[in-house]
């Protein structure tokens, strides 16, 4: 009975060997993250694109969306290629909800004017 006893506690669970294989599998996605070069010249084109437009009308949101995007150049020259992707991504919609507020209001005063 006490050689049952200890095989079964010698033995290790599935859990046991699962854990440092997604450990590892895990560390190695994060190591070949490839730098997001794509979103961050997206947010660059969504950023200069919103600027003429929001600067009046979508200026909160597109201070926001300049410092995620300067955020995001940060983190790429880190190497910190995740948090450069997220904050890429979030600043192109930022600045994309920044032109929209603006282009919005500026089509309703164009009606209003028309109203009148």
């Amino acid at each position: 009975m006490t050689d049952r006893v200890c095989k079964a506690c010698m033995q290790l669970s599935v859990l046991q060997r699962a854990v440092p294989a997604a450990l590892a599998a895990a560390l190695a996605a994060c190591a070949s993250t490839p730098p997001p070069e794509e979103q961050l010249d997206a947010a660059r084109a969504a950023v200069i694109q919103a600027q003429p437009v929001a600067v009046r009308d979508g200026a909160p949101e597109l201070e926001t969306a300049q410092s995620k995007l300067a955020g995001a150049e940060q983190a790429m020259q880190r190497g910190n290629y995740v948090d450069a992707r997220i904050l890429a991504e979030q600043a192109q919609v930022d600045a994309r909800y920044a032109w929209t507020l603006a282009e919005n209001a500026r089509l309703q005063r164009a009606a209003a004017e028309l109203r009148r």
